[in-house]
């Protein structure tokens, strides 16, 4: 859930222009808390769900990001030639975001079953 949640905010914030400009979006699952993203003004941002710590993703130098929430191993998420991105937390296996025929993506890590995003309505 947290690779899915990292993914969602770096494919939100990649696929909106937002002319430097602080932007909030609110994405919530059914039965579920919302949560808000918020684009911080390093290029970034921060996603935080109520009643829990809230994480944050920083653009790396390389490109991508640096995904860290208080008390857990940061998370690396780059974006890959031709399209999509690789999220990782060092000693993991990587799971793979890639484009999907039609919009969307297919996230998956080796070895197992894929998950499908479809492509978000803005």
């Amino acid at each position: 859930m947290r690779k899915l949640l990292a993914l969602m905010g770096v494919l939100l914030f990649s696929a909106v222009a937002v002319d430097g400009a602080i932007a909030q979006y609110t994405i919530q699952v059914p039965g579920e808390a919302p949560t808000n993203i918020t684009r911080t003004p390093d290029g970034g941002y921060m996603r935080q769900t109520p009643g829990q710590a809230p994480s944050f993703a920083t653009p790396s130098p390389g490109g991508g990001y640096v995904v860290h929430q208080p008390g857990q191993v940061p998370m690396i998420v780059t974006r890959l030639p031709g399209g999509g991105y690789k999220m990782q937390t060092p000693g993991q296996t990587p799971t793979f975001a890639t484009p999907r025929a039609g919009g969307g993506y297919i996230i998956q890590a080796p070895g197992q079953a894929p998950s499908f995003v479809n492509r978000f309505l803005f």
